[in-house]
């Protein structure tokens, strides 16, 4: 009888999967890691991030077509087919929009960020929908790695500068690697529901890894204080704790997840208590919640100190009868940018004013409630909600088509709760939706549909829920029809080529703009200075498309800026002139316009012409009303001097350096420190302890006590009586006299400069060098004194150059000392 042959073992490929979905987990590896896509030096991530997008879709496109008989790509379900037929339907309307854009090349741009959602959403759902489960559980073990690197981020820079008082200039200094804070918070936000699923159902070290990463995001998001994240923290916890409790309660014999619940339970209040206490802006006690989530400025935290600690009446600072309008401090904000957005529809409530051109859109009443407190140039390219945004670019039914995006599924995945009893299951699928609630929440405050590395966990939520909406696949199409698959194949194809010249094009631009930017930083435009681009140079490098910069301006002002600097002015203006119709505001067009006039045509009407138009639309762009001032200043108008400073505080009365300086003007022309303190006062009215405008209004007060202004009788009385003292060498007496002169006529320099020659007397160089600097720098005196004596204090401190420098224009203007000098002294 033969021997039985030993039968071989045989390895169970139950658990393995096959190459096709190995090679598909790194496809979602690679879209879920557009987050570490590098700057590229341009203005943005967003255009490297887009790009790398663009071709990512590419690749993922050439391998489903080469194994398109495992994936069956174009053999879709019902609701598949739904889905991508509303954004197909959203793009078409979008595309129909550019018939009333205001700037086609910006439509252009937007689109072809918009097919990259197309195709990387039809991507990711090929992938998905072969195995959902194992596409979930490894997109929550990758996002326990990335939230890592950027939670420690966060935590390791506040934990560090523990000693810092928080505030806003602490947080801009954190660098977190994302184009701003609410980017980089909802991006950690989004992640949070796949770190809990993992805490919850994971085993052994990828368990405790995703409790660990669950403390550490939300540690980072409260750091960060970002508003739209926290609240979308909240929303994330509350529905987690609740769909854990109704499991233990309802499956009480299932689910053991007590320990789980309380430690996330007790989690937020601990880590809350923490940062609360790190950071501290009162040493004695801990931050509130308030400061935490508004966070203000060290102006604000240092005057409220200041008057604690100096002042036991706050009245005595603090104006508590003046009743100011704040209410534009508000609309600065998310509110006056949802309004903007509003009145764009209503212009044209069918199809918008073109997809992508919010950007481009007239935005004079949101300028004119706009406060910000250095005054800086803002052109709000987002409406700060991708709803509101897309309701203005394509109308009530491209608004309609997108809200479809949000809603249908939220409907699949009460169908999917209804349907399944496996609490486990049920689990899955609420952290899909806290995943899209997380992006939803965060599309109604902020632009999340610009951003790829949010996006992309947005389209991953769509496509588990379609994954898992699949009872099977009877209902999908059995044919292969290999004709009609090559025809889809090439229209995806061909559109994402088209996306990928539009998204190469727009980061090339964005890198000019940069080095442009860079390039001009800090440089005066009408003078001598070099640069390291000359005009000739950058129209060799010159790029037409886009028309507009990352933030909505004109790119051809750049051109003209080198234009200038080559002192070609005629052409700099020409091609202003032709770029006026590329936003409709044109404001820094109409800016650069003011500044030729003014400083290379010296044609004052003119400069006053544009220069005025910009400040009609936007009183708050401090460049521009400084240039509109010094017109006013060279025609000798006081009437039109006040006036554009009174407009200028009220609606950018956030800037607390002007209401110091408006204060000084009036002071100037009425020589009344009570028309200067109700100055201070209006300023403090607005600007709530403001620490420079207190110090401001401290010395106004000590002023009052002496008498408002002496006479010039008055004063040459008191020069006589120093004078006195001066000749008798005794300096104090004499310092004293001039110094009370000061207390109430501060700006009398004859006293500035004898107080200086007092402290070169008493060879206190570096005090007698600030006095007799501001002498010099009011350009007070003619007779080279200050200068002279400037410079003997510069040689006796060994600072030769300097002190040569001030001998030589003090001999320009004759001073006898001076002349006498050697040539050593000043050559």
């Amino acid at each position: 009888m033969p021997k039985n042959k030993p039968e071989k073992k045989t390895i169970s490929k139950k658990n393995q999967l096959p190459n096709q979905l190995i090679v598909a987990h790194f496809f979602l590896f690679l879209y879920l890691l557009s987050c570490l896509v590098p700057l590229l030096n341009a203005m943005d991530y967003d255009a490297p991030q887009w790009l790398y997008i663009s071709l990512l879709n590419v690749a993922a496109l050439v391998f489903i077509y080469k194994n398109n008989a495992f994936f069956q790509a174009f053999q879709l379900q019902k609701k598949a087919k739904l889905y991508l037929g509303l954004l197909t339907g959203f793009f078409a309307v979008a595309c129909l929009s550019m018939i009333t854009a205001i700037n086609a090349s910006e439509s252009l741009v937007h689109l072809a960020r918009f097919v990259n959602v197309i195709v990387a959403f039809f991507c990711l759902y090929i992938f998905i929908r072969k195995d959902p489960k194992a596409f979930l559980n490894f997109i929550s073990k990758l996002s326990i790695f990335v939230v890592t690197f950027y939670s420690f981020r966060a935590i390791n820079f506040f934990l560090s500068n523990n000693n810092i008082s928080r505030s806003n200039e602490l947080i801009i200094g954190f660098q977190h690697g994302f184009s701003n804070i609410n980017i980089y918070s909802a991006f950690l936000v989004i992640q949070l529901p796949l770190l809990m699923y993992g805490f919850l159902f994971f085993e052994k070290i990828w368990k405790y890894a995703a409790g660990i990463v669950t403390y550490m995001v939300i540690l980072a998001l409260l750091f960060a204080g970002t508003r739209t994240a926290v609240l979308s923290l909240v929303v994330i916890f509350i529905c987690t704790i609740s769909f854990m409790i109704y499991g233990i309660v309802k499956h009480s014999e299932t689910v053991k997840l007590k320990k789980e619940a309380l430690i996330l339970g007790i989690a937020p209040f601990l880590l809350i208590f923490l940062v609360l206490n790190v950071n501290r802006i009162d040493k004695g006690s801990m931050n509130s919640i308030d400061d935490l989530l508004n966070t203000k400025n060290l102006d604000f935290y240092g005057g409220r100190k200041s008057v604690k600690n100096n002042y036991s009446n706050e009245k005595t600072m603090m104006p508590i009868n003046l009743k100011v309008n704040k209410a534009s401090r508000t609309s600065s904000g998310r509110f006056s940018l949802w309004e903007l957005a509003f009145r764009n529809f209503k212009k044209n409530p069918i199809l918008g004013v073109g997809y992508g051109n919010y950007k481009a859109v007239g935005k004079s009443e949101h300028y004119k409630n706009y406060a910000n407190s250095r005054g800086a140039f803002a052109n709000p390219r987002r409406a700060h909600s991708d709803f509101m945004e897309k309701l203005a670019e394509t109308g009530i039914v491209g608004f309609l088509l997108y809200v479809s995006l949000f809603v249908v599924p939220f409907l699949w995945f009460v169908g999917l709760l209804r349907r399944e009893k496996d609490y486990k299951k049920q689990f899955m699928y609420v952290t899909i939706f806290l995943v899209a609630v997380g992006y939803t929440l965060d599309a109604l405050l902020n632009f999340p549909l610009e951003r790829p590395p949010i996006q992309l966990y947005f389209i991953v939520a769509v496509g588990f829920m379609l994954a898992f909406a699949r009872k099977d696949t009877a209902s999908e199409e059995n044919e292969f029809n290999k004709k009609r698959n090559l025809v889809l194949f090439g229209v995806l194809f061909l559109f994402s080529f088209a996306s990928i010249a539009s998204n190469y094009a727009v980061l090339k631009a964005y890198q000019l703009q940069r080095d442009m930017r860079t390039d001009l930083a800090g440089k005066t435009l009408f003078s001598d200075e070099k640069l390291k681009n000359n005009y000739e140079s950058i129209k060799q490098q010159w790029r037409k498309y886009p028309q507009l910069s990352y933030v909505g301006t004109v790119n051809n002002v750049y051109l003209a800026n080198y234009a200038i600097k080559a002192k070609k002015y005629d052409e700099a203006l020409e091609i202003l002139n032709r770029s006026k119709s590329y936003n409709t505001d044109a404001l820094l067009v109409n800016a650069f316009k003011a500044e030729i006039f003014l400083n290379a045509k010296e044609n004052l009407d003119s400069a006053k012409y544009y220069s005025g138009k910009v400040f009609d639309i936007y009183p708050g762009f401090k460049t521009n009303y400084y240039m509109l001032k010094s017109i006013y200043k060279k025609q000798k108008d006081t009437v039109g001097l006040l006036r554009v400073m009174n407009r200028y505080t009220k609606y950018n009365y956030r800037d607390v350096n002007e209401w110091k300086t408006k204060a000084n003007t009036i002071y100037d022309f009425t020589k009344d420190s009570e028309a200067m303190l109700k100055v201070l006062d209006t300023g403090l009215a607005y600007n709530s302890y403001s620490g420079k405008l207190i110090a401001a209004k401290q010395e106004v007060l000590g002023k009052l006590k002496f008498k408002s202004f002496l006479s010039k009788d008055e004063v040459k009385a008191k020069h006589q009586e120093a004078y006195d003292y001066f000749v008798k060498q005794q300096y104090p007496q004499a310092k004293k006299i001039f110094e009370e002169i000061l207390k109430t006529n501060p700006r009398d320099y004859l006293s500035i400069q004898n107080i200086g020659i007092i402290e070169l007397i008493n060879k206190n160089y570096e005090e007698a060098i600030k006095n007799l600097s501001l002498v010099i720098n009011a350009q007070a005196f003619k007779d080279g004194k200050a200068e002279y004596s400037r410079g003997y204090c510069y040689e006796q401190l060994g600072e030769f150059e300097k002190a040569k420098k001030d001998y030589s224009d003090s001999r320009a203007k004759k001073y006898p000392q001076a002349m006498a000098l050697p040539e050593s002294k000043y050559k």
